[in-house]
């Protein structure tokens, strides 16, 4: 629910200003207006310090929290945190450095650097290190070379001589530490970084407290910058302040004013103020409310589209996801998160529940249309006798048989045995001569079905959106109409026969008929109403048909993904079963998984998307902004 916010001033004694505004943040119900426009500061030197140590210790496994550990040592705990991931970092960096460079000497076996320039000064001459591919075989061109290993592609020589070698596929090697230093260096840095790694792991016990240290320095910045917001009157002896306040929490606001005598009124918003937008739900309307705010803020003139846009993605993610063993699997992901989840945050307790709702739906319409894991049902199984989907296709038979139209003369040309049919289950299930596994007629039956459905659920979620804004936007009667109208008509115009001929009884050429004059009434309303509310401009309303046509017919998908993610699954059953046991587990385990994810890919896109694009498009005006009170953040 949306609650409409309401602007005061707020005026007082420049004493009881501190003491107030404590009060007004322990409330949390005014959003306070700073007159210069400024945003409220955040992120401080300290204030990120503590967000950068919680995020070096989420990436770590928790030691057991010290919740007695006092509040102002929290600060010396992040700045060690902090120096222990740079140290870390540095160790890595330096670790991998040492490695390449062992790597490089390795081949030359172990010697020491200062015997080495002890024999050059000796002898009077250096001792150079080449490396080479191996299909140069330089050391038989050239016989300074010497070959003293042979590596990976490489190798590997030394010469002894003053005068630079030169040779294209020849690179001298420079060292500066023997193999023995590396190596006792690398241990040395090596050991280091296990300390503090040790020593970060150990420190992660104050995950809380930095928590507590975070929250409250960001509750102290707020109240300074609400304080600072203020301006001074006569001689700095009174302070006023604008402020925002939920309708609904005036007696709390009451309470905080009258408690240091400060004055309030309402005042109206300038003409170009936006009030911020107060949206209040609980249980599902609150996850309703974290879908709606994935894609915008609804504005202060919206209705909350919280509730309407849980149920009616549940519904959408159900028919893309088809299947209630699918819907089964999420329930028990659900329940196993619900009872595992150690003191859940209210976020992961809302999204278990949103993942419930779409279990519970899933496993609704899988039921409906009788479809567990693309298992083909026999037409005697209960579930399928009992379903939605055969209740719906044996009303299609009866109505075809009984007028025995089109659509039932064309069936009895590919199956003449179907004459013979005496009820509407013996017309639906009568075998294919070809192939006794499946049902042809029921087959075509649902997909004609399903497929009118997504329509038809289109239509009405269109619609009832244009109802929901209809004192914004009153041409949306026309646009009912219109959508009503080519429900009626086109199903006549394809040749089709509709849910509503074959459930109501309506005669198709009357649905048609009738189809086409609210077509046109809606067309003509629509532009009227248009140019009575824009002006001339209104006269171009009309065009918007197209867009309500292809917004109709955007609600295929629903149908489209469904019947894909059933082929898969019947798919994975058939060649599954085609297998030795163990490839079948296998199989069926692996290709059902995969077509889950594949589903909730789906479902959680377009599912969303028919919400936030279509519907959104007659019923939602958006680009709020989000009431943020001055109160004190808890950490949970």
């Amino acid at each position: 629910m949306r609650i409409d916010v309401q602007k005061f001033l707020f005026m007082g004694a420049a004493r009881d200003k501190k003491a107030f505004f404590e009060a007004a943040q322990l409330a949390g119900v005014i959003e306070f207006i700073d007159p210069k426009g400024a945003k409220r500061v955040s992120h401080s030197p300290e204030v990120q310090r503590f967000l950068d140590a919680i995020k070096v210790l989420r990436t770590q496994v928790h030691e057991e929290q010290d919740h007695k550990t006092d509040l102002d040592k929290a600060t010396h705990f992040a700045g060690r945190i902090l120096e222990l991931k740079e140290a870390i970092s540095s160790c890595e960096v330096e670790i991998k450095a040492t490695k390449k460079e062992i790597e490089r000497i390795a081949p030359f076996g172990e010697f020491s650097l200062e015997e080495l320039l002890a024999l050059q000064q000796e002898i009077h001459r250096k001792i150079r290190f080449f490396c080479a591919k191996s299909s140069k075989r330089l050391d038989e061109v050239d016989s300074n070379l010497i070959l003293v290993n042979r590596k990976e592609g490489l190798d590997y020589f030394i010469a002894i001589l003053n005068e630079p070698l030169i040779h294209h596929d020849l690179l001298e090697l420079h060292f500066s530490e023997s193999l023995p230093t590396l190596q006792q260096h690398l241990d040395e840095v090596s050991s280091k970084l296990e300390q503090s790694r040790d020593e970060l792991k150990s420190l992660t016990r104050y995950y809380w407290l930095l928590h507590q240290a975070l929250l409250h320095n960001i509750n102290k910045e707020s109240l300074a910058h609400a304080k600072e917001s203020s301006e001074f009157e006569i001689e700095n002896q009174l302070f006023y302040i604008e402020g925002w306040v939920p309708e609904r929490h005036l007696d709390e606001l009451k309470e905080v004013t009258d408690q240091y005598n400060v004055y309030f009124e309402e005042v109206a918003p300038y003409a170009h103020e936006k009030p911020p937008t107060y949206l209040e739900n609980q249980g599902v309307g609150k996850v309703g409310e974290d879908l709606v705010r994935v894609f915008d803020t609804p504005s202060f003139k919206d209705k909350d589209p919280s509730l309407w846009v849980i149920f009616a993605f549940a519904l959408f993610f159900s028919m893309i996801v088809y299947d209630g063993g699918y819907g089964l699997v999420f329930l028990v992901a659900a329940l196993f998160m619900k009872f595992n989840a150690k003191k859940p945050s209210p976020q992961t307790k809302r999204f278990i529940a949103l993942t419930a709702v779409l279990a519970v739906a899933c496993t609704l319409w899988g039921g409906l249309t009788h479809s567990f894991f693309g298992i083909q049902l026999s037409e005697n199984n209960f579930f399928r006798k009992h379903s939605l989907m055969t209740w719906l296709i044996e009303k299609k038979a009866s109505y075809h048989m009984v007028h025995q139209d089109a659509v039932y003369k064309e069936w009895l040309v590919k199956y003449p045995q179907l004459q013979n049919s005496k009820s509407p289950e013996a017309f639906i299930y009568a075998h294919n001569p070809i192939d006794g596994h499946h049902h042809p007629v029921a087959e075509v039956f649902t997909d004609n079905i399903l497929m009118e459905l997504a329509l038809l659920i289109g239509s009405l979620h269109i619609c009832l959106g244009l109802m929901r804004y209809m004192r914004y936007n009153p041409s949306g009667v026309g646009w009912i109409a219109f959508i009503i109208g080519g429900y009626l008509y086109i199903p006549y115009y394809l040749g089709n026969t509709s849910v509503v001929q074959f459930l109501l009884g309506f005669p198709s050429d009357k649905c048609a008929h009738f189809g086409i004059e609210l077509i046109i009434f809606g067309l003509l309303t629509a532009t009227v109403i248009g140019v009575i509310q824009h002006g001339i401009a209104g006269i171009f309303e009309f065009m918007h048909s197209i867009q309500v046509f292809a917004d109709v017919l955007s609600y295929l998908r629903l149908y489209a993904l469904g019947l894909a993610g059933f082929i898969v699954s019947e798919t994975v059953n058939e060649l599954a079963l085609k297998m030795p046991l163990l490839l079948t587990i296998l199989l069926m385990i692996f290709g059902h998984f995969l077509n889950i994810l594949l589903a909730i890919m789906g479902g959680t896109i377009h599912g969303l998307r028919l919400n936030f694009l279509e519907w959104y498009r007659y019923s939602f005006y958006g680009g709020g902004k989000e009431f943020q009170p001055l109160r004190l953040q808890k950490f949970e």
